[in-house]
């Protein structure tokens, strides 16, 4: 029977990781483990993951004494999983019931590396499907994932999510045999790289329009934290395109594009806020400096406008 390792990292989060751990242990596919790396919490979670690993012996507790971030306790929980597919939960998401079933029997048949089904997007506390996360595949439409469609959709534009949003389930073997990891140095957009270093290894990738995931929004997540997400973002992009040798011409175009996307989206953003602030000086300063800014904030109008009808 085939094994499937879950990976739920976690930080301070009593209120909800008894909930994903749980819907990890409630798939149909019998044959989990559920890896539940804590990653130094200072409130109960280090209890509750422990009552549960006592509760149920898939549950495999891995606690840190010192915080390392998600990109490094990623990684740990590589080092103790033992199954033949591996996937991500957030200790504030939850799976539905049949998800690893359908996306380990999908995978099996196309002899896939790498598959993701789509989010639905919710608010905590509320049941409600708001949206796909990825509208980009459709309720049951099924898309084979090459170089040219994963750099196009890392990054969607404005209020829109990109193929970093995704947790998809890999090969064991296949990240193995390609020494893939998570690269520690940074806290936000690690999955992403995860993700680029996985289709840049040419993995068969698929993704189902479907959403067996629940993404479960909190105003408090650290990827909804700050401005600086655009710019690490960004400097991600560059970073790649400075040092990547497996990247093609057309990667490059598609990468540089999203890149400048990023740094376009923050600085308006950056001029959004000083207009909301009154503080004319420092508008008219900021669009001295960056006077594209100005025409992207145009743009940007214009685009709400037409949205709104």
């Amino acid at each position: 029977m085939t094994k499937v390792s879950v990976i739920i990292p976690c930080f301070n989060a009593e209120d909800f990781v008894a909930e994903a751990i749980d819907s990890a242990l409630g798939q149909t596919i019998a044959d989990v483990e559920v890896v539940v790396v804590d990653d130094a919490s200072t409130d109960g979670s280090r209890a509750i993951i422990s009552a549960k690993a006592a509760q149920d012996s898939r549950v495999v507790p891995v606690f840190l004494e010192r915080n390392v971030g998600p990109a490094a306790a990623r990684n740990i929980a590589w080092t103790k999983l033992t199954g033949t597919w591996v996937t991500l939960l957030d200790a504030d998401d939850l799976y539905l019931p049949d998800r690893l079933e359908r996306l380990v029997s999908f995978a099996e048949a196309q002899n896939a590396d790498v598959v993701a089904d789509n989010l639905s997007i919710r608010h905590f506390g509320d049941d409600t499907h708001l949206a796909a996360a990825f509208p980009h595949v459709a309720n049951g439409e099924i898309i084979r994932v090459d170089r040219a469609f994963f750099f196009k959709n890392l990054w969607n534009g404005p209020q829109k999510y990109g193929m970093g949003i995704l947790k998809p389930m890999f090969r064991a073997k296949f990240v193995r045999e390609n020494s893939i990891a998570y690269d520690e140095r940074y806290r936000i957009g690690e999955d992403m790289l995860f993700y680029m270093n996985s289709i840049l290894s040419n993995a068969k990738y698929y993704i189902l329009g479907d959403c067996f995931y629940i993404y479960r929004k909190r105003a408090d997540s650290i990827s909804n934290v700050g401005d600086h997400v655009f710019t690490t973002l960004a400097s991600m992009c560059e970073e790649i395109l400075s040092n990547d040798k497996r990247l093609t011409t057309e990667d490059r175009e598609h990468l540089t594009k999203r890149g400048q996307g990023l740094l376009e989206y923050f600085h308006w953003r950056q001029l959004r806020a000083l207009r909301r602030r009154g503080d004319k000086l420092g508008f008219i300063s900021y669009v001295i400096k960056r006077p594209s800014s100005l025409f992207y904030m145009m743009k940007m109008s214009v685009a709400w406008r037409m949205k709104r009808g």
